[in-house]
């Protein structure tokens, strides 16, 4: 409860600071509560979420590589659709409100939730963009795959956060 309340405190702060630096037009939905709900609310975890679809992009670009490098255009390229399907869909599921990351638990609940809508629209935006429907062992491996590295980074950044909320 006292972390919630801290964590509430540094969020709403930076909320205010974040939104006097946009145009009307791009300020975030918040609820009535006044909490955020956007990435831009939370730009550290947004950073977060869109390393995690770029770590997944590029094990899986650099595992079908014959001598295992990393084309970062390729990467990138892969990632889009990911990236795209992510921002656009984990706001409206509360994935960056203050209590999605109250708790590691939550943290890894709130994260399967975003990621069950996110990750799949990810692979048909995927096909659309490719041109043909992903073949089945990709979506697998990319279900089980972003499911695992999106949980750990945040519930490492649940934790680190929590850290530094006790230390200050």
């Amino acid at each position: 409860s006292g972390r919630f309340v801290k964590h509430h405190d540094v969020y709403r702060s930076s909320r205010r600071h974040m939104s006097s630096m946009l145009p009307r037009h791009m300020k975030s939905f918040n609820n009535d509560d006044g909490i955020p709900s956007s990435p831009l609310d939370r730009p550290a975890l947004s950073l977060i979420d869109a390393t995690a679809i770029f770590i997944f992009a590029a094990i899986g670009k650099a595992s079908h590589a014959p001598d295992g490098s990393i084309d970062i255009l390729a990467v990138g390229m892969t990632a889009f659709p990911f990236l795209l399907s992510w921002f656009l869909t984990t706001p409206l599921l509360g994935l960056y409100r203050p209590e999605a990351t109250s708790d590691w638990k939550q943290s890894i609940t709130t994260t399967a939730r975003g990621w069950i809508v996110a990750i799949p629209l990810g692979c048909v935006l995927r096909g659309v963009i490719k041109g043909y429907v992903p073949p089945l062992p990709f979506v697998i491996v990319t279900m089980i795959a972003t499911l695992i590295i999106l949980s750990a980074v945040r519930a490492a950044y649940t934790a680190v956060s929590e850290l530094y909320v006790e230390m200050f």
